[in-house]
């Protein structure tokens, strides 16, 4: 089977949405024929395209050439005409949840991912509560959408010493954050109760992927590559992640498997994917809320133990060659018609 995939930010989405789709690219591989609809054919492109794919080269086509049997569009929507039977990989339903301030693109967002769930042979969810949003919100075929949820790789995300902090940061406590800064991620709230609880216990709050205005308390780091990120989850005294809107929380599965607690809001897909092994506040918008679970994870050494063992157990369930699998499933029954 041949299969061609919408690369358009494949080379520079450094989310947890490229990470899955370069996951997933690295394993499809071995079992069916990928070509890469792109217009940069270039040397450079197609070297960042091999590496994208573990040094791979994949044939880099145009979308109206691409010779496939089945059109994958891994991106939340579809970012050319298709010319194929597609499948469509939507992570989450936040422009209608978190609507743009501008009616025409707030419009235009709602509308490009009604369009893509509608009319996709085949919808590829990454949580049970990713899918029922999709169903619920953009009105897709519930029977046409499947569940392929990301994972931790197993010989990257393990416990172990952090080998590659600041040294501003090696045996220092310290509670972290990692992913962008937008309205759905609730950093504001964190950020609130993390001033109220600092002069009390001294450990700063490290924040990675965006980035924010550092002050007593609290170290941006912005974009971090994978290498870091991994040291950042081992040496952490817990990642916080306060998200109001989840399609499924990736950093909370990253840190599970490397034996960081994790504090989690209770919204969304957050409980289904960190289940038993996390400290939930159940009113995550509420300040007062977050400065209390920061202060119990810090002080608690027992509470934080159980969750280290927890973590490691609930995220082996999560693996990127199940997501594949899924992945392969549906394009295969999109393919076969």
């Amino acid at each position: 089977m041949i299969v061609a995939v919408d690369a358009a930010n494949l080379l520079h989405d450094g989310r947890g949405m490229g990470r899955y789709v370069r996951e997933v690219l690295r394993r499809l591989r071995t079992q069916v024929e990928i070509r890469l609809v792109t217009e940069q054919r270039d040397t450079e492109s197609r070297r960042g395209y091999a590496h994208a794919l573990g040094y791979y080269e994949a044939p880099l086509v145009s979308a109206g050439s691409t010779g496939a049997d089945v059109l994958w569009y891994p991106w939340n929507l579809t970012q050319f005409r298709p010319r194929k039977p597609y499948a469509v990989t939507i992570y989450d339903v936040a422009p209608f949840h978190f609507p743009h301030a501008s009616p025409w693109v707030r419009w235009r967002e709602q509308r490009r991912l009604r369009r893509a769930a509608t009319h996709a042979r085949a919808v590829i969810a990454i949580s049970e509560f990713a899918r029922g949003e999709i169903v619920e919100r953009l009105g897709a075929d519930a029977s046409r959408v499947s569940l392929a949820p990301p994972g931790a790789a197993a010989a990257t995300f393990t416990p172990g010493a952090p080998e590659r902090l600041p040294e501003y940061l090696v045996e220092h406590p310290y509670l972290l954050y990692v992913g962008a800064v937008e309205a759905r991620k609730n950093v504001a709230t964190l950020l609130a109760a993390q001033d109220r609880i600092y002069r009390e216990t001294g450990i700063p709050l490290v924040c990675a992927g965006g980035s924010v205005p550092e002050r007593d308390g609290v170290i941006s780091m912005g974009y971090v590559d994978e290498a870091l990120l991994v040291s950042l989850y081992r040496g952490a005294t817990a990642l916080a992640i306060p998200s109001l809107y989840e399609g499924f929380g990736l950093p909370a599965l990253e840190a599970m498997a490397c034996g960081t607690p994790v504090v989690a809001a209770r919204r969304a897909a957050l409980p289904e994917v960190c289940g038993g092994a996390a400290l939930y506040v159940d009113d995550p918008g509420e300040i007062p809320a977050w400065s209390e679970a920061l202060r119990r994870i810090s002080a608690d050494g027992a509470l934080a133990a159980d969750l280290r063992q927890r973590g490691p157990a609930r995220a082996a369930a999560f693996t990127w060659e199940r997501t594949a699998e899924a992945t392969l499933q549906a394009l295969r029954a999109v393919a076969a018609g």
